[in-house]
């Protein structure tokens, strides 16, 4: 199940080195979610963070899946932590004020979550999210993060500040002029070991996998991949025998 990816990028147009390394990134993050999933004719929930005026919500899933797929995907808008929900969306996007998520177990082939589990808080929120996700999966699912070892933060565009502790952290950015992003939620970064951590807590010890991107040589996001057994496989195999 490995899918790790040492990408090369090259130049994508519009806004400056760090956007358009962040805009590769998650181009090649849809590219790894698509050979993961391997189907076209699927349902996929797309969970996203729900956009402030400090943060960016970019549903690459609609800016670089293919357009085939647009009918089957519905997306799902999270609240971030204190901040008010918007009324409940209906179609092909619904939004939710927390946990859990509303939807049915099982009710999607595939959930896909980019760059909100840092965003959610300390572990045990991060946990009851990726359980949510994959409560609501009936194949599998792929969640993205950034690597918190890798020396710039996407995020702000700033390189090593992510490191200090949280109040020298928020110091810093107001002294660079950047007071807005101090008074945003602290970001809860993660890397490799705790995303396989996470997913080895999940009921059931669902098979997964982490991968990862590289910027500048560096492994800059991760993505956990995690495959689950629908029930009539799982039957059939208690039962020895193949399913139809």
């Amino acid at each position: 199940m490995k899918n790790t990816v040492n990408a090369d990028y090259g130049a994508v147009s519009g806004g400056g080195l760090i956007e358009r390394l962040l805009s590769s990134q998650r181009r090649r993050l849809v590219d790894a979610f698509t050979t993961f999933r391997q189907g076209d004719d699927d349902t996929v929930l797309n969970v996203r963070l729900m956009p402030t005026p400090l943060s960016d919500s970019t549903n690459v899933l609609e800016q670089w899946g293919a357009s085939q797929d647009m009918l089957r995907i519905t997306s799902c808008e999270i609240a971030p932590p204190n901040y008010p929900a918007r009324p409940r969306a209906k179609g092909h996007r619904r939004d939710a004020d927390g946990l859990p998520l509303p939807f049915a177990d099982g009710e999607f082939d595939w959930v896909f979550c980019n760059e909100v589990i840092e965003r959610v808080g300390g572990f045990e929120r991060q946990y009851a999210l990726l359980k949510e996700l994959a409560r609501v999966a009936r194949r599998g699912v792929f969640v993205t993060a950034a690597n918190r070892r890798h020396p710039l933060e996407f995020n702000s565009g700033l390189p090593l500040l992510h490191w200090l502790p949280e109040r020298w952290w928020r110091r810093s950015l107001k002294l660079l002029g950047k007071s807005d992003r101090a008074s945003e939620p602290e970001l809860h970064l993660l890397d490799g070991p705790a995303l396989y951590k996470l997913a080895s807590l999940l009921p059931g010890k669902p098979n997964h996998d982490v991968g990862h991107k590289r910027v500048f040589g560096i492994k800059a996001h991760f993505f956990l991949m995690i495959e689950k057994t629908p029930p009539n496989e799982t039957a059939a195999k208690k039962s020895g025998s193949a399913p139809s």
